[in-house]
C-alpha cells in the first residue's frame, strides 16, 4: 500500500512540474509578444520623426540607416531555454561527479575594475551603491544605487547598461528570480517586482507586523526548488516567504533572530544573516534550524557584515564592511580565505558592501564609499 502511495505521489510531482513548465512558457511568450510590440511601436516612433528626412538623400546614406540586433539566443540558443533539476538520490549504479571546488587563493587581484562613484544622478555613477545580484545567464549585474533611489545594471565587463527606478523607495536588498527583479523598499516597508528589464510589476507589503507587512524590509533571496521569495523583515526580527504569485505563504525566526539582514538559498538549504549578533543561521527547505555559524566572539576577526554569498560547495563568502575585506568560510564556519585589504587601490576596499557570486565562481564586490565602488575577482 505505501509503495502505491509513494508511486501517487512522485505522479502528483511530475504533474505539477509539468504545469509549472506549461505556465513559465506562456509567461515567456506573452513577454516576447509584449517585446514586439514595443520595438515595433519604436520602429513606428523612429519612421514618424525622420521619414521627410531623406527626401534629398542618395541610396548610399539610406542604407543601413536603422540597425536591429536579435539576441542570438532566440536565433540558435532556443533549445538551451529551461532546465529541471531532480532533487533524488541518484541510483547506486550513476556514479556522482565531484563538485569543484572554487580556489579562492587565486582570487587577490580583480579581473574588472570601475570606479565612478559620484553625487551625480549620470548613468554608470552611484550614490552609496548597496547591493547587487546577477543574471545567471546573461552574467548582467544588477546595482542597488540607494541614494539615488535606482537600480543600474551593467555587463560583466561593467559597461553600463540602462537603469529603473520607478517606484523606488530606499532600496536595500535585491535578487533575480526566472525572469523577475525583486527590490526591497527600506523607506516604504515593502518589496517591488520588475521584469528583467526594469519594468513595473507591482508592490508588494506595507508597514506594520502582520503576516505580508514589514518593518525595514532589507535582504531578498528566492529558493530555486519552489520560486518562493524570501524577505530580511529586519525589525520584526523575521524572514517572510512569498510565492512567485506574491502571495504571502510563511515566516520563520521569531524569537530566534535579532536583525536579520541578507538571506540566501543554495539547494535545500537557506541561510541567514544576523547583523546584530553576527551570526549565521543555516535552516533546511523546511525552515528548521541546522547549525549556527561565525558567531562574533568566537575569535573570528570579523566586526561588521551586512551581505554575503554561497557558493556551490555552500563556502560562505561574506563582506566586512569596518575590516575593509571579504572573508570565505567553509560550511563548518571555519575562515579559510580572506581576500583584500583597507585602502584605494586594484584589490583594496573601502567599506564593502554588496557581494555576489556569478556563475563563473566570479566575486562581485560593490563599496559604498570612496573610490572602489566595483570589483570582479
Amino acid at each position: 500500500m505505501a509503495s502505491i502511495e509513494l508511486k501517487t505521489t512522485f505522479t502528483n510531482e511530475v504533474e505539477q512540474t509539468r504545469k509549472r513548465i506549461q505556465y513559465s512558457f506562456q509567461c515567456s511568450h506573452k513577454a516576447l509578444i509584449e517585446r514586439e510590440n514595443m520595438l515595433l511601436s519604436r520602429l513606428e516612433e523612429i519612421e514618424s520623426v525622420y521619414k521627410n528626412y531623406f527626401i534629398d538623400k542618395s541610396n548610399k546614406e539610406i542604407e543601413q540607416s536603422i540597425e536591429f540586433a536579435f539576441d542570438p539566443l532566440f536565433e540558435s540558443k532556443i533549445t538551451n531555454l529551461g532546465s529541471i533539476k531532480v532533487c533524488l538520490p541518484k541510483p547506486s549504479h550513476v556514479s556522482q561527479a565531484k563538485p569543484i571546488i572554487p580556489d579562492y587563493k587565486s582570487k587577490q587581484v580583480p579581473i574588472v575594475y570601475s570606479c565612478k562613484n559620484s553625487t551625480s544622478k549620470r548613468s554608470g555613477e552611484f550614490n552609496s551603491p548597496r547591493c547587487l545580484a546577477v543574471h545567471r545567464k546573461t552574467g548582467n549585474i544588477y546595482v542597488v544605487d540607494r541614494d539615488n533611489d535606482r537600480v543600474q545594471v551593467f555587463t560583466r565587463s561593467l559597461i553600463y547598461l540602462f537603469m529603473f527606478s520607478n517606484q523606488m523607495n530606499l532600496p536595500r536588498g535585491i535578487c533575480i528570480g526566472q525572469d523577475r527583479v525583486y527590490v526591497t523598499q527600506n523607506e516604504g516597508h515593502y518589496f517591488t517586482a520588475y521584469n528583467l528589464e526594469g519594468k513595473f510589476i507591482d508592490n508588494v507589503g506595507r508597514k506594520g507586523n502582520g503576516e505580508g507587512q514589514f518593518n525595514s524590509p532589507l535582504g531578498i533571496t528566492t529558493f530555486s526548488q519552489t520560486n518562493n521569495i524570501y524577505i530580511c523583515d529586519r525589525y520584526n526580527h523575521r524572514v517572510q516567504v512569498f510565492t512567485q504569485y506574491l502571495v504571502f505563504h510563511s515566516t520563520f525566526g521569531e524569537g530566534l533572530f535579532k536583525s536579520p539582514r541578507d538571506v540566501k538559498t543554495k539547494r535545500n538549504k537557506v541561510f541567514v544573516l544576523d547583523c546584530s549578533d553576527l551570526c549565521m543561521f543555516v535552516f533546511n527547505s523546511d525552515h528548521t534550524l541546522l547549525n549556527r555559524l561565525i558567531s562574533r566572539g568566537d575569535g573570528k576577526q570579523i566586526e561588521s557584515s551586512y551581505y554575503f554569498d554561497v557558493d556551490r560547495m555552500f563556502n560562505i563568502i561574506l563582506s566586512d564592511y569596518h575590516s575593509h575585506c571579504v572573508y570565505v568560510f567553509n560550511q563548518e564556519g571555519e575562515q579559510i580565505h580572506v581576500i583584500g585589504k583597507e585602502g584605494q587601490e586594484v584589490g583594496e576596499f573601502s567599506y564593502p558592501f554588496g557581494i555576489a557570486i556569478d556563475a563563473t565562481g566570479g566575486i562581485i564586490v560593490v563599496c559604498e564609499k570612496d573610490e572602489n565602488c566595483l570589483q570582479i575577482f
